[in-house]
Formats: structure tokens, sequence, C-alpha cells
């Protein structure tokens, strides 16, 4: 079965964020309604257009369209832009921007677009909040507020994040929390230790095939979070997800003649399993949305936050420096 949950477009679009501008840009902050817009932040619309291009189905079931994934953003972006010394200057974020627009899909899947793999001006073992900050490019919280900058790991290395951000340049962190390359199609790969790019899995073979449209037979069990498709099975009938909010029904079987079903947001993690649920290709065949917390409400580890956010000392919140010393 194939994850695609970590792309490498959702942790560049999550990242989104601006510093105090060395070439002449600058953060605004507002008064009582709270921050402003940093500057540069207002490019987020970009890459939600290319998650829209990309991985349509992650941007329904994360921000439900374009208006929404551009607000989430812009409010990460300001939140992030307060970090002390960002390495996300106006001209940085604008350079992400136009390499994103030349990218292909491919490129973003695996990791490889370099320049939006941004460097702050704080050296390894300097406390930090999030990854702008950093020269490595990487800020180690190991789910904590506050951690410390860390090199990005090379091929082989261990990424417990699950995040691509902890790998180097071209390498994606798999299910079993390895950086690797990811396999291309026709290629050799493994769910754990080498998946492959999105729009293939890996079959019981062990080689990366092509995944196909819904209604189309399927070659084999997977769930394709960048379309949305999914199959039970090698024969089987690929089906389509659908979408639903908190309080609905979600999960592979939800009843009443309805399609399968992810919550959004919060995907698969959001569907909690009814009594009358049984568990296939990894999801509920049963189950109800939970309702994301938002930012600055309690949780636990296993609660949803709102997209881009995280539970972080037991508050959902969006990661950022500006909380660190």
């Amino acid at each position: 079965m194939k994850h695609t949950a970590c792309l490498a477009l959702l942790s560049v679009a999550l990242g989104c964020s601006s510093s105090s501008d060395t070439d002449g840009g600058t953060v605004t902050r507002g008064g009582a309604d709270g921050p402003g817009t940093a500057s540069g932040c207002d490019h987020a619309a970009a890459l939600c257009e290319k998650l829209g291009e990309c991985a349509p189905f992650l941007l329904a079931a994360g921000y439900g369209d374009i208006a929404g994934c551009t607000a989430r953003l812009v409010k990460a972006c300001t939140e992030q832009a307060t970090s002390n010394g960002s390495g996300l200057t106006r001209a940085n974020i604008l350079a992400c921007e136009a390499a994103l627009q030349a990218a292909t899909c491919n490129d973003v899947y695996g990791n490889s677009v370099p320049a939006c793999a941004f460097h702050g001006a704080l050296g390894e073992g300097t406390t930090c909040g999030d990854s702008s900050q950093c020269d490595t490019g990487f800020c180690n919280t190991a789910g904590n507020l506050c951690g410390t900058c860390a090199p990005k790991r090379p091929a082989g290395g261990d990424c417990p994040s699950g995040s691509n951000d902890e790998c180097q340049p071209s390498l994606v962190c798999s299910s079993g929390k390895i950086c690797v390359t990811p396999g291309a199609l026709g290629g050799p790969c493994d769910d754990k230790t080498q998946p492959c790019l999105t729009g293939n899995f890996c079959t019981g073979a062990k080689t990366c095939a092509a995944t196909v449209k819904a209604g189309e037979k399927c070659p084999g069990a997977y769930i394709d979070f960048g379309d949305g498709t999914f199959c039970t099975g090698k024969d089987a009938q690929a089906g389509q997800f659908g979408t639903a909010q908190w309080g609905e029904e979600c999960g592979l079987a939800p009843g009443a003649g309805k399609p399968a079903t992810l919550c959004a947001p919060g995907s698969v993690a959001a569907c909690t399993p009814l009594s009358d649920s049984i568990t296939l290709i990894g999801m509920p065949t049963h189950g109800q949305c939970a309702r994301p917390s938002e930012d600055g409400f309690t949780c636990t580890p296993s609660s949803i936050c709102q997209t881009g956010a995280e539970c972080i000392a037991g508050t959902c919140q969006i990661p950022s420096g500006r909380y660190c010393p």
C-alpha cells in the first residue's frame, strides 16, 4: 500500500514563511486583531495551485479548496515570519514560487525542488522552532515546542519525524522512517524502505507500477492520496474517495450508498472507527469524522489539529521559532 501524506509539496507548502527581509521586504504585525501579513506571504496561492495540480485530493482533504488553502498558508507564513534568523526572505519565497511553477510533479513528489529548501542563519545545535531558522535547513523538535538545528539525513539515515524536511534533497522519508530515493515506475520498491513516487504503488513483486483511474480494474491494493483513488485488491474496481466534515460518516464503506470517504481536514487519522468497523488497507470501513482542534486549543498526541498545526506541548500550534528563546 502506498502512503503519500508526506508529499514534498505539502511539506514545502506548510512551511511557507518569510522573515524580516534583507532585500527591502518587511514583516508587518497588526494590533488587537493579531499579526498582519508578512512580506511574501501573499504568494501562498501559488503553492496551493501547485498542490491542486499535483495532488488535487490532498488539497480537498487538507484545505477544501484553493481559497481555504491560501488562507491557512498565509496564517502559517505570517506566524513563522517572526522566527529569529529565518532564511525565508521575500526574494527566496519568489524564487521558490518560480521553481515550483517550472517543476514537474515528480520533482515535487521526490523532494527535488532545491529552491524551496530554505536555510536560515542559526547554526547546528542552536535552539529553534521551525526549519526556516536553521542553516542546515532542519529544526529537530521531536514533537516539542522547541528543538535544535540539526543536519539533514543522508540516504539510509533515520527520519523519526516522518517528514521529508529531515532528509537531504531528492530523498524522501519512508513509512519505515528512513531517508531513501523513491522508486520510479518499473523500478524496485518496498513500502517501508523504498516507496514509489506518487502515481505509482509497490506491487507484491516489489516493483513500482502505475495506479489506475476510478472505475478501472485494479492492479493491486493501494491508496493514492494524490488523486484520491484506491484499490482493495487485484482485479477489484478502483474507487474514488469523497470527503466528509466533522461529525459525518467516513471510511471505505460508510453506508447508505455513500462512496468511500475521508475526513477533511484530517484524512485517515480523523476517521474514528465505529463498533461495526473493520480495517482494510489501513482504513476503517465505517467511522465518524473527529472535529479538528482549533489553533491554541488543548490537545493530546492522538488529537487532530487544523492542517499545518501540530500538538505541541499540549496545544495545537503552528510550529514557530518565536516561542523559543
